[in-house]
């Protein structure tokens, strides 16, 4: 019989609580108690697990950042938790093209860790986001109008299919399941150990923060829906509609030279001219700093490094995508629903909100056939965020938020993977559109018994 190894927390263990849990304080993990939780220091310990579960039949949850939305990273009722966050090596090539990374490493690791070579690749913006869901859903960051998706960085994968194998998948090898690992979701196929990525040179980047009254949000929105998926690769832009009545828009422009810079103020010169901001903020600074600045790290503070899953947020959120740009009465929509938030008994963690993330670029350019990936035309994201700290105002604030993603319906489609939402309607349908076909045949060839399933895993059949 095969022994697990690596670091192993059973409920006799100190620590058990904080092993167990995932990044969302609401869900009931009481219901769905592990019988253990692996952190897996190596890609033997991922072997080891694997098998093990098989051998013990018990269902297994692969773990990363335990950023997923509805928590079933960390839901697995006497079952096994394997995690790789401890696996968060960075090697990059001598020639400074590519670098190899630890499945389990988190943003703000990653960002010092490859700015240390001068090099980097499309980050989310989370601090605690783990590298592996975010690059098997695709991945979003203020970079990705530039560099293209997380994914589309992604030159090789390793991996530990459900026979307990290690697989590498490559353009030229097993390229059925590196298709389908470049945006077909985290826990499908296997658990990632270790990743390839071409990686990019990086300087000086501008970081900006562009702030309007309420009264402008008809005029701002409509000129940012045609300006941001549109204007130079180098400028990635996030449109904040907050239920305070702010209207925030924030962004990084990543020119190929520090001499380009200036360029900065043409670009934002239509959204400027939109309607009169009430501020406007612009910093020139190195690219390790502003991700530590998307990242909400304190660069005046010498103890800067963030407590991992501290978080104490009751949320829900949800997404879609915009292919064409909303019409005025879209717009009118979002800012009603926005104005008609309901009155909660306790502030909560943050405001509620709809963000617009900026698509286009060299995102979009990327045929959709290539990757698992099937938005490529969307012009933005919609991500719809929902907060509330008191038990009783839950109710009021799930009715609002999902009230509001099904009333943007009509001017939007599908949803994206890595904002997981147990509200939709055929959600496999929303995240792959026309690839699923293909995402269960894949699924079928390397894991014919459906080992690795979760609610809304990709079936083999």
């Amino acid at each position: 019989m095969t022994e697990l190894t690596g670091r192993v927390i059973t409920p006799a263990d100190a620590g058990w609580e904080t092993a167990r849990r995932g990044f969302a304080l609401w869900p009931d993990y009481d219901a769905a108690t592990p019988r253990a939780v692996v952190f897996c220091q190596e890609t033997g310990d991922v072997v080891n697990a694997v098998r093990w579960a098989q051998e013990n039949r018990v269902p297994v949850r692969p773990r990363c950042g335990r950023h997923n939305y509805e928590a079933w990273s960390s839901l697995v009722k006497d079952g096994l938790i394997i995690d790789v966050s401890d696996m968060d090596n960075v090697s990059c090539s001598s020639s400074g093209v590519t670098a190899r990374v630890g499945a389990g490493i988190d943003m703000l690791d990653l960002a010092e860790r490859l700015g240390q070579s001068g090099v980097s690749f499309p980050l989310a913006t989370g601090k605690t986001v783990g590298l592996s869901g975010l690059t098997l859903g695709g991945g979003f960051g203020v970079a990705t109008r530039k560099w293209g998706l997380t994914c589309d960085n992604l030159r090789e994968v390793e991996m530990v299919i459900a026979s307990g194998e290690i697989v590498t998948a490559s353009a030229t090898k097993n390229p059925d399941l590196f298709w389908a690992s470049r945006g077909g979701g985290g826990g499908n196929f296997g658990i990632a150990t270790a990743f390839t990525f071409a990686v990019h040179k990086v300087g000086n980047v501008a970081v900006f923060s562009v702030t309007w009254p309420w009264e402008a949000f008809e005029a701002v929105v409509a000129a940012w829906q045609t300006w941001a998926p549109n204007v130079e690769d180098s400028l990635t832009s996030f449109l904040t509609l907050l239920t305070t009545r702010t209207l925030t828009m924030q962004g990084q422009f990543t020119p190929d030279s520090d001499a380009d810079l200036p360029q900065i103020n043409t670009l934002l010169a239509p959204m400027l001219a939109a309607a009169g901001p009430t501020a406007v903020n612009i910093q020139m600074l190195p690219y390790l700093n502003a991700a530590r600045l998307f990242m909400g790290v304190d660069p005046l503070q010498p103890e800067w490094r963030v407590q991992k899953h501290s978080d104490t947020q009751i949320f829900k959120s949800s997404s879609a995508l915009v292919t064409q740009p909303f019409p005025p009465e879209a717009t009118t929509l979002l800012k009603t629903r926005l104005e008609d938030y309901p009155t909660l008994s306790a502030a909560p963690s943050q405001p509620s909100m709809i963000q617009l993330l900026g698509g286009g670029g060299a995102m979009g350019r990327v045929p959709r056939e290539d990757t698992a990936v099937w938005h490529r035309a969307a012009q933005f994201v919609v991500q719809y965020d929902a907060y509330w700290t008191a038990p009783q105002d839950g109710k009021a604030t799930l009715d609002w938020i999902n009230a509001f993603r099904r009333d943007t319906i009509p001017y939007t489609v599908g949803a994206y993977v890595n904002y997981a939402d147990d509200q939709l309607k055929n959600p496999l349908h929303q995240y792959y559109g026309d690839h699923l076909t293909k995402l269960k045949q894949i699924k079928k060839h390397w894991d014919p018994g459906n080992f690795f399933r979760f609610p809304q895993s990709i079936p083999v059949s």
